[in-house]
């Protein structure tokens, strides 16, 4: 089975038509609703964040991604809305009016594109090897990339889409056996894996 430098990210990403997306003028509710329906898919843990797309801005007569909305957008949103915090009884209580109604169906009116998390660098390409994407990972501290071919977005590569290719290749060179019970000569690559595994664990922000 090839390894990290020799697949190419393209080769593992999810596609773009299976990704869920909303628009920077949706509002958080919208946002709440696809996150909800795509949580899960045959009782499997799914997706964790939308793609959000400019319904306005154009990339070769496409929308333009603009960013990544995750859950931990959606709650900060909720934290920082405007109009909560100029209540001041609501913001020395902190984290407490999340289990006040009203306040918290205040915030769904906030557009995603006010919480949604700007792409910066956090990107592949296509043809960027897996190992290339991890390096992505690591360095902007996030558990998945969108990915491009030229300027279009073709697909998200996760970190754990990363972390079943490893293991394909672990138990594909018998250095893990099926059941996940550690086995044969796999301490020449001990180093790569760790590296791997940092990618795969849950980053502050991500």
């Amino acid at each position: 089975m090839p390894g990290c430098e020799d697949v190419t990210v393209s080769e593992i990403m999810v596609s773009l038509s299976e990704y869920p997306y909303v628009y920077d003028d949706d509002t958080l509710k919208d946002a709440i609703i696809v996150l909800k329906r795509h949580r899960m898919r045959e009782g499997i843990d799914w997706h964790r964040s939308v793609l959000v797309f400019s319904r306005t801005q154009k990339v070769q007569g496409e929308e333009r991604l603009v960013g990544i909305l995750t859950i931990r957008d959606v709650l900060n949103a909720i934290r920082k809305n405007k109009a909560l915090s100029e209540n001041r009884e609501l913001l020395a209580m902190g984290w407490a009016y999340f289990y006040r109604r009203d306040p918290l169906l205040e915030s769904m009116v906030v557009k995603v594109g006010s919480a949604v998390r700007p792409l910066v660098k956090a990107y592949a390409q296509a043809e960027d090897s897996v190992t290339k994407a991890i390096e992505v990972m690591m360095a902007q501290k996030v558990n998945l990339v969108p990915v491009f071919r030229n300027k279009r977005v073709v697909g998200i590569v996760r970190a754990i889409d990363i972390l079943d290719h490893v293991s394909g290749m672990l138990i594909s060179d018998g250095g893990v056996p099926a059941d996940g019970l550690t086995g044969g000569d796999s301490g020449r690559d001990r180093g790569s894996w760790s590296a791997l595994w940092s990618a795969a664990v849950p980053a502050p922000g991500s």
